[in-house]
């Protein structure tokens, strides 16, 4: 079918013909013109998505979710997977099991496949947004297919063990916890007619028509999406019955507004520790720290939670995009408004 033969092409590396580049201009744009109205400050627009905020005359420069806070070697730095969680290991603070290796010597990660299943396999370096991630990574053949994909990103990759319980996105400024996000894996509905390949093209183009207020990013049919319905006894060709939900990803990164939940209050103070204490290992000022663990009421050891990943330059959007908002907009009802606080913390470096 059409859906399937789409999805495999796009596997192999064919290009969308529209980006989401211009949605997350006019989200981000929303987003910093209502923190900037909070704070009393001026907006200009300087073209190409650049936007100079002002305010007692000291300026500053944003683009989408890129901030001046962090300088270039923390970002670098941040962006070495194997050296983050070897930083956060030394902290005391709890990762997963893990092994970089090779996309050309697949031997140790094959080995450590076998005695930890199911694993996790990722690019070791700089990637967002979930690229070249693949959960639920089961047998060699898995592996292999997972390592391939992987590199598309870099030879150097990492196998994890994989977590057990739900996925937390936890944001970080200064050492201070501004939210906490239950992050569902992405799904789709049946109707009882449609392929779920279909259901897939139908929900990213809801999301498209939206703008991006329904989800900035399509669902991309990869390797994780696979895996991800062989589990459950699907396949792309599967057609769902009526109203019945169908999970198509494990990893929540191209999930959607109704996937995802403010969780702040439910924190307790060992877990909001912990995150405090992630940020500071690694020397970095704002960051969302990724987590996997039965619940957040508690320490990570204390439930077998585990931090996964940490991201500079984290992503503003998801915190205002939850629930039932409105198409193309944020909700009041549930937005959580992260970019005042962190629009504070820039206006104040200019008037210290």
């Amino acid at each position: 079918m059409a859906g399937p033969r789409r999805a495999v092409r796009h596997l192999l590396g064919e290009r969308r013909a529209v980006s989401d580049e211009d949605a997350g201009l006019l989200i981000y744009e929303q987003i910093w013109r209502a923190a900037a109205a909070e704070v009393g400050a001026e907006v200009r627009d300087l073209g190409s998505g650049f936007l100079e905020i002002a305010r007692a005359g000291h300026k500053l420069r944003v683009r989408r979710n890129l901030v001046a806070l962090d300088d270039p070697v923390t970002l670098r730095l941040v962006g070495d997977k194997p050296v983050v969680h070897r930083l956060l290991a030394d902290a005391g603070l709890p990762v997963p099991e893990y092994l970089a290796f090779d996309r050309r010597e697949l031997s140790p990660a094959l080995d450590f496949l076998e005695l930890r299943p199911p694993c996790v396999v990722k690019p070791a370096f700089a990637t967002g947004r979930g690229r070249g991630v693949t959960c639920g990574v089961e047998s060699p053949n898995d592996l292999r297919r997972a390592a391939a994909w992987a590199a598309r990103w870099g030879r150097e990759l990492l196998v994890e063990r994989q977590g057990q319980g739900e996925e937390y996105r936890v944001l970080v400024l200064d050492g201070e916890v501004l939210d906490v996000l239950r992050r569902r894996p992405p799904r789709v509905t049946g109707d009882g007619r449609s392929t779920i390949a279909e259901l897939i093209e139908a929900e990213n183009g809801r999301r498209a028509a939206s703008g991006g207020g329904d989800g900035l990013f399509p669902i991309d049919i990869d390797l994780d999406c696979l895996l991800m319905l062989r589990s459950e006894g699907l396949s792309l060709d599967s057609v769902p019955a009526r109203d019945a939900t169908v999970l198509v990803k494990r990893a929540a990164n191209e999930n959607g507004p109704r996937e995802n939940e403010s969780v702040a209050d439910a924190a307790g103070a060992g877990f909001r520790g912990q995150m405090r204490a992630a940020a500071t290992a690694l020397g970095v000022r704002l960051a969302s720290i990724e987590v996997i663990a039965p619940g957040i009421q508690q320490p990570l050891e204390d439930c077998g939670g585990t931090i996964i990943e940490v991201n500079t330059t984290p992503g503003l959007h998801y915190h205002y995009q939850l629930g039932e908002g409105p198409a193309g907009g944020m909700d009041s009802r549930t937005a959580v408004p992260v970019a005042v606080p962190i629009l504070l913390r820039l206006l104040r470096r200019r008037d210290d």
